[in-house]
């Protein structure tokens, strides 16, 4: 939280030192030169990351936007979900807002250098996912505008089941290495049977 308030608060300190020594020594040239040097030292005071630090931290801000943005359009799809009358394609859309956020968090606690990649791709699908579910309900509010809707609102639902699929298999993609602990924990947790040695 220290570091969010660093320039602001490092360009204030700025401005009061300027008029503090403006008005005290009526000078220009110190002026400015001391109110620089009170805002890099407080600047410095409340941000005291490393430049590697800087970086991660920069990329995770932009991993957590990039997810926003791609949250944002999933509500979106939510709330048109809402209105499909046809069960499985309510089903695969509500599926779909389902395993996407629950991707989200596996990613960032299981390998937050590649959220914001991970991130960029879904939202990229969602946004399509979003025109293609826009479509869907015109073409269910007014099928006689288009030749075969019935052809179209199938596509529709296949499309929305492969989204919903994706998701799942995304998720179960970044399970993969848990599984793999789980599977060798498995094999510690009871030892192998001891041989008999009563006989």
């Amino acid at each position: 939280m220290r570091r969010r308030l660093a320039a602001p608060v490092a360009l204030a300190a700025a401005v009061g030192a300027f008029a503090l020594v403006f008005a005290i020594t009526g000078s220009l040239l110190w002026a400015p030169l001391l109110a620089a040097a009170v805002a890099l030292g407080l600047y410095l005071m409340l941000d005291d990351r490393s430049a590697a630090r800087v970086a991660s931290d920069s990329y995770a801000d932009e991993a957590d936007d990039r997810v926003g943005e791609a949250l944002r359009v999933l509500r979106g799809v939510e709330r048109l979900a809402r209105d499909v009358r046809s069960p499985a394609a309510r089903r695969a859309l509500d599926d779909a807002c389902r395993y996407v956020p629950e991707l989200f968090e596996r990613v960032r606690d299981r390998s937050p250098d590649s959220l914001y990649s991970t991130a960029a791709q879904v939202g990229g699908h969602l946004r399509s996912l979003d025109g293609a579910v826009r479509q869907y309900l015109d073409i269910q509010r007014q099928p006689v505008l288009y030749h075969d809707p019935e052809m179209l609102r199938r596509n529709g639902e296949a499309a929305f089941r492969r989204f919903a699929d994706f998701a799942l298999d995304s998720v179960r993609l970044v399970n993969q290495g848990d599984i793999a602990q789980y599977t060798a924990n498995l094999d510690t947790v009871a030892p192998p049977s001891l041989p008999d040695l009563g006989r």
